[in-house]
């Protein structure tokens, strides 16, 4: 005899139409089997417990794959919204930080420009104002004829006492003539 009741070497017998319906209404109930339970629709269906038995494990296996595949297809539904999500994200990022770079850019071209004004204001009135003799400066004067005499005129910022040369105490001038 075989698992299922059947002698060996038979072949195995389709459940009918009605059986296979009252099976699946008390799968549908509950898809495990108690003893008393797997007794009654034996009795019932006339079939033997453990083909009972037997229905129940395939259709319990066959409910389970079917239920992978429905939380497979959700998942990988979530998945793809998930991933369009997070290609957005990217691409608005990227759109972002160029925006960012942009407006940085922006800001300091306009930096830039004051600071250049700027400047350009201080060279101006370098030029058109006072020389500064506290500065190291040095100028020479000649007329470029025979009978001409060179002139040098050099500013330090030494003390007076420290040159042999005619100085101007208040702004350390010195003068040296060549004849």
């Amino acid at each position: 005899m075989s698992d299922d009741g059947s002698q060996l070497g038979e072949k195995k017998k389709r459940l009918k139409l009605e059986q296979v319906k009252a099976l699946e209404k008390s799968f549908e109930l509950g898809n495990k089997l108690e003893h008393e339970k797997k007794m009654q629709l034996a009795r019932a269906l006339g079939l033997q417990p453990r083909q009972i038995a037997i229905w129940f494990e395939n259709r319990r296996a066959r409910w389970k794959t079917k239920q992978l595949e429905k939380d497979y297809d959700i998942l990988k539904r979530q998945f793809q919204a998930l991933k369009n999500d997070n290609d957005a994200l990217k691409t608005q990022n990227k759109k972002l930080q160029s925006e960012a770079l942009k407006a940085d850019n922006n800001v300091l071209k306009t930096q830039n420009k004051k600071l250049q004004s700027e400047l350009m204001g201080l060279k101006n009135r370098e030029s058109n104002g006072p020389i500064n003799l506290n500065k190291d400066n040095e100028c020479s004067l000649s007329n470029g004829s025979e009978n001409s005499c060179d002139i040098n005129l050099v500013t330090t910022k030494t003390t007076s006492a420290d040159s042999k040369l005619y100085s101007h105490p208040s702004n350390n001038l010195f003068l040296e003539r060549r004849f």
